[in-house]
């Protein structure tokens, strides 16, 4: 009897929790169902995906507020985010010890945890009024920096040649063409 032919690419991508599952934004951020459009086309090229765990959910859980990048920077928080870097860490160090490529890790531009190229920035408080939220949101700023997971991760993963990229949801299309081009290209 022939053996199965294993047909793996040994390619992967680091992927943020939300864009394999919206549910977990804070309420009223989601700008799409489910699972990002980016998922399909990391399938398309054959590339696996390595779901990180969303930090503010497993610090804070589902009912959180949304919080700016100073509202984060807590210690408690940091320790938080730095276990959760450490568990991504042993992956990629275990796949790359087995020969697989880790393409990229994706995260989402604008959050104050997972921003790659800029974070929510912006000291309002945490004053939570619901009938005023929008208003707040939109007040939000951002600065060119990484979001406090990101950094994190940027440190244990940066010198084991991890590139990083990001969706940006504030833009058309969100850049996806340019991610999957990045994470294709080598």
């Amino acid at each position: 009897m022939p053996m199965p032919v294993d047909t793996r690419g040994r390619k992967i991508a680091i992927v943020c929790h939300c864009l394999l599952n919206a549910n977990s934004k804070v309420e009223g951020l989601a700008k799409y169902a489910g699972v990002h459009p980016l998922v399909a086309r990391l399938a398309n090229e054959g590339i696996g995906i390595i779901q990180m765990p969303c930090a503010e959910m497993t610090a804070l859980g589902m009912r959180r507020w949304g919080q700016t990048r100073e509202q984060y920077e807590s210690v408690p928080f940091v320790e938080h985010c730095t276990a959760l870097a450490r568990d991504t860490l042993a992956q990629v160090e275990e796949y790359q010890r087995c020969g697989y490529q880790i393409v990229g890790l994706v995260g989402v531009d604008g959050s104050p945890t997972c921003g790659v190229a800029h974070s929510a920035v912006g000291d309002w408080g945490g004053e939570y009024e619901p009938e005023a939220w929008a208003e707040t949101l939109r007040d939000t700023g951002r600065a060119p920096k990484p979001g406090v997971h990101m950094e994190l991760l940027m440190e244990l993963l940066e010198p084991l040649g991890v590139r990083f990229v990001a969706i940006d949801e504030s833009v058309e299309g969100h850049g996806v063409d340019a991610v999957i081009e990045t994470l294709t290209t080598r």
